[in-house]
């Protein structure tokens, strides 16, 4: 017999396995059936490690040990939340991997709400009759945005399609080559054109497109459409039409126009301290686009979701296409989203929003709070480590204003690099866990996207990282 088929004959039984008594409680009743899966799995892959390990002997004892721990492990972190709270030390305020916007409490109350009790999601209770879902929400959006109308979906990107789809049906849709764009993940602007199945028409150049590339390009038929391009800039020998030009021009060849605003600004740049150039949604409505679509996480504040505003005959079109079904929301986000058009709606001044409280952050503040946590953080850390508050820049982030970074305070631990790192790590790992950046200069903390009530649990974590705190570290103010 080989030294391979004499270590898999180690390999215990699954059904050895299933009679351990630790494994009783993740095996009663019901659980049983999903539980004994994880038992064959670990088993197969304990089986496929052997195969490959080209070592001595196994012991039976040893692996029977191994498959337990290895499925109490596994069945542990399944019955946990699939998520884990995240304290964003980054700086970057929309932060796509970590959720983008946050919400404010009220309508994370609404959503819970909602989510619990039964409500008149599709009734209309004067009359009785099914209603529509989420109607007086997007009357809140429309009359924000100083539309006739708008219609709330899953996000942008479906919000982008269905417009194409009921407005080109199937015709050409023209397209600056300069704002073919891609994002994040697999969203590449081209192939959603094509899943509409309209053909994509590029005018111009990547970096020049005028008014007259968009002329020659139409045909009867033709749907106009213009992308922001938020996530990155074309700087040099450039040229650009106007959004007001091309409404003029689609106005005047019976040509729709289709505006992927992107971030849905509805309050001012210098509100939020960010530079002047991006539009509001009012003024891309105003413009006399068909129709504008944005999303509802990035600069409007909101949580994930599509709005498409403009002409009430092509939303009133778009309510019964029959593909707004597959992109419609449920009742939890048009809740949240609710609750924050109505803290739009009823704000005399910056809504009270957290996204919008982080980007208008006063930097005298961010200097005050990171003055606070070096402090705490320096009474607790390594003898090796120094901690000093530096001037730098925060940013915005979710694929806004990729260009503008804005002026913030950040906490920079440094330290030996192997404990830089070792700590990096160990941050991420806690519960909560803790995202901060890591550069050249070590460790970096930036208090703009920490809440206030999170500083502590932000040190606690710092501690629990740190292997050992033998002496007070200097904490110095550079910038």
């Amino acid at each position: 017999m080989s030294d391979l088929q004499s270590r898999l004959r180690e390999i215990p039984q699954v059904s050895a396995v299933l009679e351990d008594a630790r494994l009783a409680d993740l095996l009663a009743g019901r659980r049983r059936g999903w539980a004994g899966r994880i038992v064959q799995d670990e088993v197969d892959r304990l089986r496929s490690r052997l195969r490959e390990d080209a070592g001595g002997p196994a012991d039976r004892a040893a692996l029977h040990e191994q498959l337990v721990a290895a499925v109490r492990e596994r069945c542990g972190r399944l019955l946990r939340p699939a998520w884990t709270r995240v304290l964003n030390a980054t700086g970057v305020v929309i932060h796509t991997n970590l959720g983008r916007a946050n919400l404010p409490a009220g309508a994370a109350d609404a959503a819970r709400t909602v989510a619990t009790r039964y409500s008149d999601l599709e009734m209309d209770l004067v009359s009785g009759q099914r209603g529509h879902r989420g109607r007086l929400v997007e009357q809140k959006a429309a009359l924000l945005a100083g539309a006739a109308d708008a219609l709330v979906v899953n996000n942008n990107a479906a919000a982008l399609w269905l417009a194409v789809r009921y407005l080109a049906k199937g015709g050409p849709v023209v397209l600056s080559r300069g704002e073919v764009v891609a994002i994040g993940g697999s969203f590449r602007l081209h192939e959603i054109i094509a899943e509409t199945g309209s053909a994509l028409i590029e005018v111009g150049t990547t970096n020049r497109t005028t008014l007259a590339d968009y002329e020659r390009a139409l045909v009867p038929g033709a749907v106009v459409l213009k992308v922001h391009r938020s996530n990155f800039a074309l700087e040099g020998f450039t040229a650009e039409t106007s959004l007001a030009d091309l409404a003029a021009l689609c106005a005047r060849t019976g040509c729709p126009l289709v505006y992927d605003a992107g971030s849905g600004l509805l309050v001012s740049p210098t509100d939020l301290r960010l530079p002047a150039g991006e539009s509001l949604l009012a003024e891309d409505v105003a413009t006399g686009c068909d129709l504008v679509t944005c999303s509802g996480d990035k600069l409007l504040g909101g949580c994930q979701a599509g709005l498409i505003l403009g002409r009430a005959d092509h939303v009133a079109g778009l309510r019964e296409h029959p593909l707004r079904r597959a992109v419609r929301v449920d009742k939890m986000t048009l809740a949240a989203l609710d609750g924050v058009l109505t803290a739009y709606l009823e704000a005399t001044g910056l809504p009270a929003l957290p996204a919008l409280a982080a980007l208008a952050a006063d930097p005298a503040v961010l200097q005050e709070r990171a003055e606070r946590l070096a402090v705490a953080l320096a009474a607790n850390a390594p003898q090796e480590w120094l901690v000093s508050v530096v001037a730098d820049v925060s940013s915005v982030g979710g694929g806004s204003y990729a260009t503008a970074g804005m002026e913030t305070r950040l906490v920079v631990l440094d330290g030996p690099r192997a404990g830089l790192e070792a700590c990096h790590q160990h941050l991420r790992r806690q519960d909560p866990a803790v995202v901060v950046r890591l550069n050249q200069s070590g460790l970096a903390v930036d208090p703009r996207t920490l809440a206030a009530d999170e500083e502590t649990l932000l040190v606690d974590a710092f501690v629990c990282a740190w292997s050992a705190a033998a002496t007070k570290a200097k904490v110095v103010t550079r910038g």
